[in-house]
């Protein structure tokens, strides 16, 4: 009489302990998405005027992170670098297709392209790695301006 109920209780344990650290999936480890909220500040960091397709999704992620977008300029490498320490949540830049930085940031899709072939140049937005809540934010706010959650 016991033995069937403590099988159903060990199962029952066993289904919901996997899901009990789903919670916030997928995961800041560094808390970019929700330090933005908080502070209601998105650091951008770009290298040249942004193009009108990078402005539209600055809109759009001010709107679904309640942020305004602080935008100051500088060198790709020095930005990237302050990115990668967490100085700045976002660098908007042009990048040569197949560039190798793609390996040092995780790159949007391309805001715009001017250019062909091996010589395009590609407007993508760089964030940190890891950082897969606010990479699908952004990811999801330039495809298509939807929210990801």
């Amino acid at each position: 009489m016991y033995r069937p109920c403590f099988r159903r209780w060990i199962t029952a344990a066993l289904i919901a302990l996997p899901l009990a650290g789903c919670d916030a999936l997928p995961k800041d480890p560094d808390g970019t998405l929700t330090a933005i909220e908080a502070r209601g500040e998105i650091r951008v960091a770009a290298t040249a005027p942004l193009p009108p397709e990078a402005l539209r999704l600055l809109d759009r992620l001010q709107k679904r992170t309640h942020a305004i977008s602080r935008v100051e300029t500088g060198e790709l490498e020095p930005l990237l670098a302050r990115l990668d320490e967490g100085g700045v949540d976002l660098v908007v830049a042009p990048f040569r297709k197949g560039t190798l930085l793609e390996t040092a940031a995780a790159l949007s899709p391309p805001l715009a392209t001017s250019g062909q072939g091996e010589k395009a140049i590609e407007w993508r937005a760089a964030m940190k790695n890891g950082e897969n809540r606010w990479i699908s934010v952004v990811e999801a706010s330039t495809r298509d301006g939807g929210d990801p959650q």
